[in-house]
Protein backbone atom coordinates (compact mmCIF):
# COMPACT_ATOMS: atom_id res chain seq x y z
CA UNK A 1 0.00 0.00 0.00
CA UNK A 2 2.87 2.20 -0.38
CA UNK A 3 5.01 3.40 2.18
CA UNK A 4 4.53 4.09 5.64
CA UNK A 5 3.46 7.86 6.78
CA UNK A 6 4.19 9.25 9.90
CA UNK A 7 1.29 9.16 12.42
CA UNK A 8 -0.15 12.93 13.12
CA UNK A 9 0.46 13.39 16.93
CA UNK A 10 -2.29 13.02 19.30
CA UNK A 11 -4.62 11.22 16.41
CA UNK A 12 -5.10 7.63 16.74
CA UNK A 13 -7.26 7.73 13.39
CA UNK A 14 -6.46 9.07 9.71
CA UNK A 15 -9.04 9.99 7.29
CA UNK A 16 -9.37 7.38 4.14
CA UNK A 17 -11.45 7.37 0.71
CA UNK A 18 -12.31 3.95 -0.32
CA UNK A 19 -13.28 3.39 -4.16
CA UNK A 20 -14.88 -0.44 -4.60
CA UNK A 21 -18.09 -2.04 -6.59
CA UNK A 22 -20.06 -4.88 -6.93
CA UNK A 23 -18.03 -7.64 -9.28
CA UNK A 24 -19.60 -7.34 -12.72
CA UNK A 25 -22.20 -9.96 -13.81
CA UNK A 26 -24.48 -10.98 -17.00
CA UNK A 27 -27.48 -9.48 -15.28
CA UNK A 28 -25.35 -6.46 -13.99
CA UNK A 29 -22.11 -5.46 -16.15
CA UNK A 30 -21.46 -2.29 -15.79
CA UNK A 31 -22.35 -2.06 -11.46
CA UNK A 32 -22.20 1.64 -10.07
CA UNK A 33 -18.83 2.23 -8.39
CA UNK A 34 -18.91 3.82 -4.99
CA UNK A 35 -16.36 6.42 -2.79
CA UNK A 36 -16.19 6.17 1.01
CA UNK A 37 -14.95 8.41 3.33
CA UNK A 38 -13.82 6.63 6.73
CA UNK A 39 -12.05 7.49 9.75
CA UNK A 40 -9.22 4.49 10.72
CA UNK A 41 -5.83 4.00 12.05
CA UNK A 42 -4.78 1.82 8.60
CA UNK A 43 -5.87 1.31 5.39
CA UNK A 44 -6.98 -2.40 6.66
CA UNK A 45 -8.98 -1.24 9.24
CA UNK A 46 -10.65 1.25 6.06
CA UNK A 47 -11.38 -1.43 3.92
CA UNK A 48 -13.35 -3.14 6.47
CA UNK A 49 -15.24 -0.31 7.42
CA UNK A 50 -16.02 0.11 3.53
CA UNK A 51 -17.19 -3.38 3.42
CA UNK A 52 -19.65 -2.97 6.27
CA UNK A 53 -21.09 0.33 4.48
CA UNK A 54 -21.57 -1.70 1.36
CA UNK A 55 -23.07 -5.00 3.48
CA UNK A 56 -25.59 -2.88 5.02
CA UNK A 57 -26.37 0.15 2.53
CA UNK A 58 -26.26 -1.70 -0.75
CA UNK A 59 -26.27 -5.42 -0.27
CA UNK A 60 -23.00 -6.40 -1.76
CA UNK A 61 -20.83 -8.21 0.42
CA UNK A 62 -17.37 -8.82 0.24
CA UNK A 63 -17.13 -11.91 -1.40
CA UNK A 64 -18.80 -10.19 -4.55
CA UNK A 65 -17.31 -7.06 -5.01
CA UNK A 66 -13.90 -5.54 -5.69
CA UNK A 67 -11.93 -2.55 -4.13
CA UNK A 68 -10.03 -0.51 -6.40
CA UNK A 69 -8.69 1.80 -4.71
CA UNK A 70 -7.70 3.15 -0.76
CA UNK A 71 -5.66 6.15 -0.17
CA UNK A 72 -5.15 8.63 2.58
CA UNK A 73 -6.78 12.17 2.49
CA UNK A 74 -4.10 14.73 3.94
CA UNK A 75 -5.40 18.15 5.47
CA UNK A 76 -4.73 21.10 2.41
CA UNK A 77 -3.99 23.37 5.17
CA UNK A 78 -2.35 21.96 7.86
CA UNK A 79 -0.76 24.89 9.84
CA UNK A 80 -4.31 26.59 10.07
CA UNK A 81 -6.76 25.96 12.56
CA UNK A 82 -10.47 25.28 11.45
CA UNK A 83 -13.76 24.63 13.13
CA UNK A 84 -15.26 21.40 11.91
CA UNK A 85 -18.53 19.95 12.20
CA UNK A 86 -18.76 16.28 12.53
CA UNK A 87 -22.48 14.49 12.21
CA UNK A 88 -22.50 11.34 13.61
CA UNK A 89 -24.18 7.90 14.85
CA UNK A 90 -23.17 6.43 17.60
CA UNK A 91 -25.04 2.93 19.55
CA UNK A 92 -25.66 3.28 23.25
CA UNK A 93 -26.47 0.78 25.70
CA UNK A 94 -30.19 2.00 24.66
CA UNK A 95 -30.10 2.32 21.18
CA UNK A 96 -28.91 4.50 18.56
CA UNK A 97 -28.29 7.90 18.89
CA UNK A 98 -27.84 10.79 15.92
CA UNK A 99 -25.56 13.50 17.29
CA UNK A 100 -23.75 16.58 15.76
CA UNK A 101 -20.27 17.48 17.82
CA UNK A 102 -17.95 20.81 16.78
CA UNK A 103 -14.62 20.93 17.56
CA UNK A 104 -11.52 22.89 16.51
CA UNK A 105 -8.09 21.92 15.42
CA UNK A 106 -5.82 21.72 12.53
CA UNK A 107 -6.88 18.18 11.02
CA UNK A 108 -9.82 16.30 10.25
CA UNK A 109 -8.44 13.18 11.57
CA UNK A 110 -7.33 14.81 14.44
CA UNK A 111 -10.34 16.61 15.82
CA UNK A 112 -12.41 13.40 14.84
CA UNK A 113 -10.10 11.32 16.78
CA UNK A 114 -10.77 13.30 19.89
CA UNK A 115 -14.31 13.14 19.08
CA UNK A 116 -14.47 9.28 19.57
CA UNK A 117 -12.08 9.51 22.42
CA UNK A 118 -14.41 12.13 24.56
CA UNK A 119 -17.64 9.43 23.37
CA UNK A 120 -15.76 6.54 25.02
CA UNK A 121 -14.78 8.38 27.85
CA UNK A 122 -18.41 9.87 28.21
CA UNK A 123 -20.91 7.24 27.08
CA UNK A 124 -18.71 4.36 26.82
CA UNK A 125 -19.06 3.95 22.91
CA UNK A 126 -16.52 1.25 21.06
CA UNK A 127 -14.78 2.44 17.64
CA UNK A 128 -16.80 -0.24 16.23
CA UNK A 129 -19.77 1.14 17.61
CA UNK A 130 -19.60 5.11 16.28
CA UNK A 131 -20.34 5.75 12.50
CA UNK A 132 -19.45 9.01 11.18
CA UNK A 133 -22.11 10.91 8.96
CA UNK A 134 -21.20 13.73 7.36
CA UNK A 135 -17.80 15.95 8.29
CA UNK A 136 -17.81 19.84 7.05
CA UNK A 137 -15.66 23.03 8.01
CA UNK A 138 -17.33 25.67 9.53
CA UNK A 139 -16.80 29.46 9.54
CA UNK A 140 -16.13 31.40 13.10
CA UNK A 141 -19.77 32.84 13.01
CA UNK A 142 -21.85 29.61 12.31
CA UNK A 143 -20.56 28.24 15.57
CA UNK A 144 -23.11 27.20 18.50
CA UNK A 145 -21.10 25.35 20.95
CA UNK A 146 -19.27 27.48 23.90
CA UNK A 147 -16.38 25.33 24.21
CA UNK A 148 -15.28 26.21 20.69
CA UNK A 149 -16.99 30.07 20.24
CA UNK A 150 -14.85 30.51 23.16
CA UNK A 151 -11.44 30.78 20.98
CA UNK A 152 -12.78 32.96 18.25
CA UNK A 153 -11.38 36.17 20.09
CA UNK A 154 -7.90 37.63 18.76
CA UNK A 155 -6.94 39.24 21.80
CA UNK A 156 -7.19 35.88 23.30
CA UNK A 157 -3.76 34.82 25.49
CA UNK A 158 -2.26 31.94 26.87
CA UNK A 159 0.19 33.49 29.53
CA UNK A 160 2.81 30.77 30.96
CA UNK A 161 2.73 30.30 34.37
CA UNK A 162 4.59 28.87 37.21
CA UNK A 163 7.49 28.87 35.58
CA UNK A 164 10.92 28.00 37.26
CA UNK A 165 13.71 29.45 36.20
CA UNK A 166 17.32 28.07 35.86
CA UNK A 167 20.13 29.88 37.20
CA UNK A 168 23.29 29.96 35.14
CA UNK A 169 25.96 27.03 34.90
CA UNK A 170 28.26 28.87 37.14
CA UNK A 171 25.79 30.12 39.56
CA UNK A 172 23.71 27.06 39.89
CA UNK A 173 24.45 24.62 43.59
CA UNK A 174 24.27 21.14 43.50
CA UNK A 175 22.15 21.37 46.42
CA UNK A 176 19.60 23.58 47.72
CA UNK A 177 17.73 23.90 51.25
CA UNK A 178 14.60 26.12 50.15
CA UNK A 179 12.14 25.22 46.76
CA UNK A 180 13.00 27.93 43.84
CA UNK A 181 10.29 30.88 43.68
CA UNK A 182 7.92 30.41 40.81
CA UNK A 183 5.93 33.84 41.47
Amino acid sequence: MGKATVMLAGAHLRHYEVVGRATPTPANPAPKMFRHHCFAPNHVVAKTKFWKFMREYQRVKRANGEVFGVRELKEKRPGVIKNFAVQLRWYSRTGPVNTSKEIRDTHLARGVSRIFNGLAGQHRASFSNIQVIRTMTKAAKDCTRPYVTQFHDNTIRFPLIHRVRKPKKSKRAVLTAKAPQTF
